[in-house]
């Protein structure tokens, strides 16, 4: 049997500066200021790539093992209203031992997964809605963070969303943020975002149970995370 982990993922009363800011970010607040700021390119769709690995548990007539698999989802985000959005989950077919017994390679998940659930909501058509972005977030810090993780790496997340996000979490000093690192507490979930953009970059969560069999610290989740603008997806 094969038991893994699958994640679920105040407006500034202030006017936004007249040009793009050169510095990189050293905090969130300026990360939101790279947002808000941000052009907006003529491009017909927004292509978001996400590439990581999730960590699952073995356990095979008593023996325990835990593995890794590559993870793939892409999504081509359409700038006009009214359009099909496309999104692709897969795994890429790599995996790698991380301890204890290896099942063969077709075993190493199960049949029906088609990768974790980074964001919640569900979007046909543009305009897209991230539906979390609704719900209060905790103030515990590390709970605060986790909270934040589905608007945090939704494509229906608007720049504008985003900054205001991130000013929320900007509120509890307890969140910190390491050139771009930002995490709480523990470090059970952290954030990489890009000082130059502001962007989401990358993800990681550590958020072992005895369930899983997987030690504590453990890393289940991890990812990074690329835009670009194209007029290009597949058909």
């Amino acid at each position: 049997m094969i038991t893994g982990l699958v994640v679920l993922l105040r407006p500034a009363q202030r006017d936004a500066p007249a040009t793009m800011p050169t510095a990189p970010a050293t905090s969130l607040t300026e990360a939101a200021t790279l947002l808000e700021v941000a052009e907006k390119p003529a491009a017909k769709y927004r292509h978001i790539r996400y590439l990581g690995w999730q960590t699952f548990a073995i356990n095979d007539n008593g023996r325990t093992g835990v593995t890794a698999i590559e993870f793939e989802i892409t999504v081509w985000l359409p700038t006009a209203p009214g359009e099909m959005v496309v999104i692709y989950r897969n795994f890429t077919g790599r995996r790698r031992a991380v301890s204890g017994f290896q099942p063969p390679p077709e075993e190493a998940r199960p049949d029906s997964f088609r990768g974790p659930l980074l964001w919640g909501s569900f979007c046909a058509a543009t305009p897209c809605k991230e539906d979390s972005l609704s719900l209060p977030l905790r103030t515990d810090p590390e709970q605060k963070l986790e909270d934040a993780s589905s608007a945090m790496l939704s494509p229906f997340t608007t720049n504008e969303e985003k900054a205001a996000l991130y000013r929320k979490l900007a509120e509890s000093p307890e969140i910190r943020w390491d050139n771009g690192k930002v995490s709480a507490g523990g470090g059970r979930t952290q954030f990489t975002i890009d000082p130059v953009t502001g962007q989401v970059t990358g993800f990681e969560e550590r958020k072992p149970s005895q369930e899983n069999h997987m030690p504590e610290g453990m890393v289940t989740m991890t990812a990074t995370i690329t835009y670009e603008w194209t007029d290009q997806r597949p058909s």
